[in-house]
């Protein structure tokens, strides 16, 4: 996993946890009556969730495009790599023959 990835993921981890944590405390020390409260603590840790596997979704879209494209690059290097071992078989066979020939 690449530092950006994990500083990305390092920064979602913070601001849910720190949304969490705000919507918690503000929610508990508001004046309303207890099942109020509850109430709209559910429906807030609901919205972060959403938002949480929104971020997430985010994340691994990013890495499968990352990691999609490194085996792009990968088979690629390996392609030319094969290529390269090919001509460089060719030109020495052919260059045997012809000394084989040649004696």
């Amino acid at each position: 996993m690449s530092d950006n990835s994990k500083s990305l993921r390092n920064f979602i981890i913070g601001a849910v946890a720190g949304a969490a944590a705000g919507v918690a405390i503000g929610l508990l020390i508001a004046p309303e009556k207890g099942q109020e409260t509850r109430e709209k603590l559910t429906d807030k840790l609901n919205d972060l969730e959403d938002d949480m596997l929104e971020k997430v979704n985010e994340f691994i879209d990013v890495v499968s495009e990352k990691g999609a494209q490194y085996a792009s690059d990968l088979q690629d290097k390996a392609s030319d790599i094969s290529e390269q071992v090919s001509e460089k078989v060719s030109e020495k066979l052919n260059n045997d023959t012809t000394e084989a020939k040649e004696v």
